[in-house]
């Protein structure tokens, strides 16, 4: 009898609870998880699909698709990052939050140019070419660590995940350069005679050993009590037997005094050759046994006529320097610009001729302005005038001008010119550029009326009159 109660008490309870419980749980309408991880692990630089996992809206026998949204992060972050997933069905929302982790697994990688590298006997090692790229850090080539082992280079780098990466490259050991080996100075001094050298030193260094300055040997020939043309030798070895040498030419000269010669003389002088008028020009001097001086130029002009100044010098005539370039900015910049030009074509005339010439003109004269317009307020021709007779040269300017230069393009003009000229004159250094026909075809009437009255006609030399203009700068 009490089982049968107890049944029936179960048996309403199962109506009027259970039943109604279960009906309403699995009716009751609301967001539904059948599955959701709260934490995910992902690669950098795989594609990332974030997972909202398995969610509806609805009850156990109908349950509805949903929006689904996301909070912010940054796929491109390292490390754990929260999301929050929003999950909306018409009015109805629902959150959940995830935890996401980007991993790095990826090695930087090490790109070497050079499949050897060259290293010194001092272990000091020769120039290469690397890049270091990771996927994540970007370039970290100022990260990479080298290491040099017996036959091999050792690169080593490793990212901010501490993924590593290493490359060897075979190393070889060889010293076959030179030491690089320089002046302080100028690579001419002119000194006279009885004058004191002061020597101005080298710099040396090498590619292995670094500097060698320390190491540089002079060999020094100068005798200051005799004229003529000497080398001071600079050498210096590195440790692995390279050696390099240097030198600078000391010329030791004897100050000579202006003599006039007796009578009625003329010095005929040509500027800014050779050209293509010269040979025409050697001709009519050659003509009359007349000698004169040319002051030359390897400007563009000049190209291809260098063996003019070879004749010229062999039949007799004096060769001086005018210019290399003709170029007054570059040559009236500095001193210094100035005796580089100066002393590469001195250098074109001993080539040519053997001779070492120590007569010059300045471009322009000694008392060109244009100089102004280059030298920075420096006054430079009160400088070179000076500057130019300490080192041992004669500058000659003219006392005659011919007019070719810009005031005339007649060879009547220029005739005329130069007769009234060197009737003034005594001695007269007269003026004219080989590089003008019209001046050129000038020439032999000219000399028909000096030698019909009684002139000699001489080439410069150091103890020629100067004919020196007033300094205008």
């Amino acid at each position: 009898m009490k089982k049968k109660k107890i049944l029936g008490v179960l048996l309403i309870i199962l109506f009027l609870v259970v039943i109604p419980i279960v009906a309403i749980i699995l009716l009751w309408p609301g967001f539904r998880t059948h599955t959701f991880e709260e934490q995910k692990t992902y690669i950098y630089g795989e594609d990332i699909v974030l997972d909202a996992g398995d969610v509806c809206y609805g009850n156990s026998f109908l349950c509805n698709e949903v929006h689904i949204s996301t909070s912010e992060w940054d796929p491109k972050k390292l490390g754990e990052q929260e999301i929050t997933y929003t999950y909306k069905y018409e009015e109805n929302t629902f959150e959940r939050k995830q935890i996401i982790e980007i991993l790095d697994k990826e090695a930087p990688n090490i790109e070497v140019e050079e499949n050897q590298i060259f290293y010194c006997p001092n272990k000091k090692v020769y120039e290469y070419h690397l890049k270091a790229i990771d996927n994540y850090d970007g370039e970290i080539t100022d990260q990479v660590k080298s290491t040099l082992e017996e036959k091999e280079m050792l690169f080593e780098v490793e990212d901010s995940s501490h993924n590593k990466t290493q490359k060897r490259v075979e190393a070889i050991q060889k010293d076959d350069e030179k030491p690089i080996i320089s002046l302080n100075g100028s690579a001419q001094v002119s000194i006279e005679v009885n004058g004191t050298y002061q020597e101005s030193g080298a710099l040396a260094s090498d590619n292995c050993d670094g500097d060698l300055t320390s190491k540089i040997e002079i060999q020094n020939n100068i005798n200051t009590k005799q004229a003529g043309e000497y080398k001071v030798i600079y050498k210096v070895k590195d440790e692995f037997g390279n050696e390099a040498s240097i030198s600078r030419t000391i010329y030791v000269y004897q100050k000579s005094q202006t003599i006039i010669p007796n009578g009625r003389i003329v010095y005929l002088t040509f500027d800014d050759g050779p050209g293509p008028y010269t040979e025409k020009l050697l001709n009519t001097l050659k003509q009359y046994n007349v000698k004169g001086t040319f002051f030359v130029t390897d400007q563009n002009l000049s190209k291809g006529y260098e063996n003019m100044i070879k004749r010229a010098y062999e039949e007799g005539h004096t060769i001086g320097l005018h210019t290399k370039t003709h170029d007054y900015s570059q040559i009236y910049s500095s001193k210094e610009a100035y005796f580089q030009d100066l002393y590469a074509i001195q250098e074109k005339v001993k080539n040519l001729t053997g001779h070492t010439s120590y007569i010059i003109r300045f471009p322009g004269g000694s008392s060109n302005t244009v100089s102004r317009n280059y030298d920075r307020g420096t006054h430079i021709m009160s400088e070179l005038t000076k500057a130019v007779e300490a080192r041992g040269f004669v500058y000659f300017d003219w006392n005659v001008s011919s007019g070719d230069a810009g005031e005339t393009t007649s060879t009547s003009k220029v005739t005329s010119n130069v007769i009234d000229g060197i009737s003034r004159r005594n001695p007269a250094v007269v003026l004219q550029h080989d590089v003008k026909s019209f001046s050129v075809d000038a020439v032999e009437a000219i000399i028909q009326y000096g030698l019909s009255h009684g002139y000699q006609f001489l080439p410069l030399t150091k103890t020629s009159p100067t004919a020196h203009h007033g300094v205008n700068n």
